[in-house]
């Protein structure tokens, strides 16, 4: 279980000469017909977490909305052909990206890069559901961000069963997706993956039970992964990043004012 101070020095101080370059590029794929949304709050989560640079790739339906929200952000529409920038460290693929209608490509773009992008890929939300089974990332992390109705859909079981035993169906998931780290969320969101007795958060309330609340963690996470002295330390990273986005909701909760993921995800802080 976590712990208040446990992440009072983390991330480290940043030096003074720093430059974006040194802060990584995190490129979010996200946003489709009627789902636009969660590629703004994903987005928004990201630059809160300040990697150097941002990208977003979109369906090109919703190309427009998302980039008239983002002014920090880099946009551009999906296209087949198009490739990671040359030096993007974290990649995000999932929020939003429920349109049946989504073209086949941009789909098969995603589940290729997942079996072979050499850095860390964050899934999230309809994701989740193209991922190839028993494929790890080889060094590069893998991490699966699945509630329990998504963990029940992915391990072919129900959400009670999964509520019932969070610390077993974690370990499922991990094994099913090569190994990779687990964040199952829900009440005492769940850290881990196979073969390691998982970490628990103590932070958030029944307020992240909202549409949008999982786009901002899956943002938060790629936009740290995505700067080099935090991939570094992995474990640290994401349990600390799923800690902040529950304390930034925790923040909002104890005003007693009804809050959504828009303050989320511009409260969310290391």
């Amino acid at each position: 279980m976590g712990h208040p101070g446990e992440f009072d020095s983390w991330p480290p101080t940043r030096a003074q000469h720093s430059h974006k370059g040194d802060f990584g590029h995190v490129c979010l794929l996200a946003g489709s017909l009627g789902y636009h949304g969660a590629a703004v709050l994903a987005a928004r989560a990201a630059l809160r977490a300040r990697p150097g640079l941002v990208t977003v790739v979109t369906a090109p339906e919703v190309f427009v909305p998302v980039a008239s929200q983002l002014a920090a952000a880099m946009v551009r529409p999906w296209e087949r052909g198009w490739s990671l920038p040359p030096r993007t460290t974290a990649v995000v693929v999932g929020p939003g990206l429920a349109d049946p209608r989504l073209p086949t490509d941009f789909r098969e773009f995603i589940v290729s890069g997942w079996r072979s992008w050499k850095l860390p890929v964050v899934a999230d939300a309809s994701a989740l559901d193209w991922l190839p089974r028993g494929v790890d990332g080889g060094p590069s992390l893998r991490v699966i961000t699945p509630h329990a109705g998504e963990a029940a859909r992915l391990l072919g079981s129900d959400a009670a069963r999964v509520q019932a035993d969070r610390t077993g169906s974690l370990a499922q998931l991990s094994a099913a997706f090569g190994g990779a780290w687990v964040i199952l969320k829900g009440p005492g969101t769940l850290v881990g993956r196979s073969g390691e007795w998982p970490w628990w958060n103590p932070t958030g309330n029944v307020g992240l039970a909202q549409g949008g609340s999982g786009d901002v963690l899956a943002g938060f996470l790629g936009g740290s992964l995505a700067q080099p002295g935090l991939s570094a330390d992995p474990m640290r990273t994401l349990r600390g990043a799923v800690f902040r986005h529950g304390e930034a909701a925790d923040r909002l909760e104890a005003t007693g004012e009804p809050w959504t993921a828009e303050q989320l995800a511009d409260g969310i802080r290391w």
